[in-house]
């Protein structure tokens, strides 16, 4: 924004696209060449090489161009060689031959191998597509949502691969990656942290509720919801009543919910349990549909059991603050206060 503040313009989306992805494709690769039980032997047996093996990957993606007259070189650790020879009686060198790769590997020393550049691209196909058939909505929008840069963060971010298709792929799109890109994410969080303010708007990523009990109404409400108590009340259970809806612009400290007032449903009740579920659709009814879920409760106990059970009422206020849901309870014949908070990002 004008002030240097940031402003969603759509909710946080995604998926498990970025570089692990690429990892357990590398993963499985090995797997297809030294077989499951010589791999997984090596896991047990040789935990610090194995940690090793895909940290020295970890580096080398990174790096990884484009250009199909590149490899990708790396060491592969002596224990699993030693497994391999030990479980198999084989060379490294005639495996290799006898594999799908042959043509796309070679055997340098012994326990290096060096990988065509057209082989490594594989590791990375699923995520990288499906990065890319998730951008597509936001470049055939463009009247909607005005993108014209893409910054790309994130350890993966620093794989040519990766900013390559990007660019190849929505060419109108100037496509940047800061310096240190893996740390960006962490640099962030700690400035973030420190002054939450700054990104003033957001979008709400579901739409967000309260369980409730109102009075049933004959041919709306399903009869297996049906709840009647001894003074003859009929009410409908587990009624998912929204207070902020999917896709709703919200403002750093905005109330989305004033004054709701809840009281005991039965009147042996000294306290009332507020809940708050979460809904992956605008049009959800009940709590149990499946798109719903549940995110957290607050009791409010001490209520005065000398009223009525319609006096012992409390109110409810709950206030959008970063990726927090505030709550704020008062009994409203006290006047005594609890305060509650909801992270959305658990």
């Amino acid at each position: 924004m004008e002030d240097g503040n940031l402003k969603e313009i759509h909710k946080a989306t995604g998926g498990a696209w970025g570089g692990q992805e690429v990892d357990e494709a590398f993963k499985q690769f090995l797997i297809k060449i030294f077989g499951s039980p010589v791999f997984q032997k090596f896991k047990m047996d040789a935990i610090e090489d194995y940690i090793g093996l895909f940290r020295d990957f970890e580096v080398k993606k990174r790096k990884s161009s484009l250009d199909g007259t590149d490899y990708l070189t790396f060491t592969l650790p002596l224990s699993l060689v030693e497994i391999f020879q030990s479980e198999t009686e084989e060379t490294l060198t005639n495996l290799i031959n006898q594999t799908p790769f042959a043509a796309n590997i070679k055997v340098l020393k012994g326990n290096k191998l060096r990988l065509d550049i057209s082989l490594v691209k594989t590791f990375f196909y699923p995520a990288v597509r499906s990065v890319l058939e998730h951008l597509q909505v936001f470049y055939d929008n463009y009247d909607k949502y005005g993108i014209s840069v893409a910054i790309l963060v994130g350890g993966f971010s620093e794989s040519p691969i990766l900013s390559c298709a990007i660019k190849d792929n929505f060419p109108s799109w100037k496509v940047f990656v800061p310096h240190d890109a893996g740390l960006v994410v962490l640099k962030g969080a700690v400035l973030y942290g420190h002054d939450h303010s700054t990104i003033v708007y957001r979008v709400a990523r579901y739409t967000y509720g309260l369980y409730i009990n109102p009075p049933f109404i004959d041919g709306k409400h399903p009869v297996e919801k049906l709840k009647v108590y001894e003074d003859g009340r009929r009410l409908c259970k587990q009624v998912f009543e929204p207070f902020l809806e999917e896709g709703s612009l919200i403002k750093h400290g905005q109330i989305v919910l004033k004054n709701k007032r809840i009281r005991p449903v039965v009147h042996e009740q000294d306290s009332v349990c507020f809940r708050i579920y979460a809904s992956t659709k605008k049009d959800a009814q009940y709590t149990t549909d499946e798109s719903c879920f549940f995110l957290g409760k607050l009791n409010v106990g001490g209520l005065d059991m000398s009223l009525p059970r319609t006096e012992r009422t409390v109110h409810i206020t709950i206030t959008h603050e970063s990726t927090n849901l505030n709550i704020h309870a008062i009994n409203t014949k006290s006047m005594q206060t609890l305060d509650a908070s909801i992270d959305l990002l658990n």
